[in-house]
């Protein structure tokens, strides 16, 4: 079925819908946009362009949007390759194969070029966005000239090997070396953590090799309808502020040992699919201590009840995605970060670090900050952000992983502080 058939999404006032064809340089994109009500005659304002996470669209950003352009700002977000609405204007499978890193920042060009800009004032990424705005702040920094990362630090460029091939008369006490090892490495690094995991009591498993796996797509896909839409309402709630045992810290190694604190939608486990998982926790979920803004969402009993910031109207829109595409595209993703084969072009910036001004933003009871033990500390201490360019980090109180769900108040805030700054 052709998506651009499908019925509209019910969106906020001053959220529209389109799809952009930007064939045959790339997809037919559904991009969510909001501008200033008042513009003068050829005032292009400045774009703010929102990158979404897994399992999500588009859709994660329409409490946001209105808030930028009531500031003067052109907002626009898109499904992204393999995710929601967005497809080939043929109609034609999106093959697994082009979900790549460069793939996605070709993606984000040729977007941003159909829509008549060459700059982005502010790139803002959630999650996997977060990886793909920093692929493309990184390759693209004449392109993007603010950058904003949600709930997913950036560790830092590929390391490659480095002075392996010396030339003798080259070679003496004095020659530069570069030995790794700093923050963004964390202190001790397991290099078969998967086996390492499944040595624990009771075995566990992490769940960016289970999301790679052959039977990840089905188990996440089926049964759809109800079941899928409970699934989502745990894996949601679960990730969230409303979940009171969500209390992150920070990892001090890449290691079983460590790993093992984190919560099972992270380290899973090992006998159970992510459905399990989130089943085992949900039955064991008490009352909240926090709930978003106090809206509610924990539950005794099980707790993961509809809320305020995520509606069984919105979330039946990510149910019905879903069931119609399968995790199967968007979990390709998973292939990329696990298999350094399939990302090998990022080599290309070994060495190099962020430089555009860079902020990040989670809640505070967000474990995805702290899931690779030294990522945040590298944007910290300098080694993957440029030190004139960090902007520090900012942990939202009362929101989880879904910061720019659970409080897109606040999320707008942060973003528009950086994007008034450059």
């Amino acid at each position: 079925m052709d998506p651009a058939q499908l019925p509209p999404w019910d969106l906020p006032e001053g959220v529209t819908s389109r799809y952009v064809d930007t064939s045959p340089a790339g997809l037919k994109f559904h991009v969510l946009e909001s501008l200033p009500d008042t513009l003068a005659p050829g005032q292009r304002p400045p774009l703010i362009l929102l990158l979404h996470g897994f399992p999500n669209l588009s859709y994660d950003w329409r409490f946001v949007m209105p808030k930028l352009a009531a500031a003067g700002y052109y907002a626009a977000a898109f499904d992204m390759r393999g995710f929601g609405r967005t497809h080939n204007a043929d109609l034609s499978p999106v093959p697994e194969s082009s979900i790549r890193p460069m793939t996605a920042l070709r993606d984000v060009v040729t977007l941003v070029h159909a829509l008549g800009y060459e700059v982005i004032h502010t790139l803002v990424g959630h999650d996997l966005g977060a990886f793909v705005a920093s692929v493309c702040a990184i390759a693209r920094a004449d392109m993007v000239k603010s950058l904003v990362l949600m709930s997913h630090p950036f560790k830092g460029s590929p390391r490659l090997p480095f002075g392996t091939a010396v030339s003798p008369r080259l070679a003496h006490k004095d020659a530069p070396s570069r030995t790794g090892g700093g923050k963004g490495d964390a202190a001790r690094a397991d290099p078969d953590i998967q086996t390492s995991l499944l040595k624990l009591d009771p075995p566990r498993k992490h769940y960016k090799y289970y999301n790679a796996s052959p039977e990840a797509a089905g188990e996440w896909t089926y049964p759809t309808g109800e079941p899928l839409h409970r699934f989502l309402r745990g894996y949601f709630h679960l990730k969230s502020a409303d979940y009171a045992l969500n209390k992150p810290r920070a990892l001090r190694s890449w290691t079983a040992e460590e790993l093992a604190v984190l919560p099972h939608y992270y380290v899973m486990r090992a006998d159970l699919s992510m459905r399990g998982n989130v089943e085992l926790d949900m039955a064991s979920s008490g009352p909240s201590d926090s709930g978003s803004d106090g809206r509610g969402g924990g539950g005794g009993g099980g707790g993961g009840g509809e809320t305020a910031w995520l509606s069984d109207a919105d979330l039946q829109v990510y149910t019905d995605a879903f069931s119609r595409t399968t995790f199967g595209p968007p979990l390709s993703w998973y292939k990329v970060l696990v298999d350094a084969a399939l990302s090998a072009d990022l080599a290309c910036f070994a060495g190099t670090r962020l430089a555009v001004p860079t902020k990040y933003v989670s809640g505070t009871s967000d474990w995805g900050t702290h899931q690779v033990p030294g990522a945040l500390e590298a944007m910290e201490g300098g080694e993957s952000v440029r030190g004139d360019c960090w902007r520090g980090a900012v942990h939202v109180p009362g929101a989880g992983h879904w910061v720019n769900m659970e409080k897109p108040g606040e999320s707008a805030r942060e973003i528009l502080e950086l994007a008034g700054s450059v």
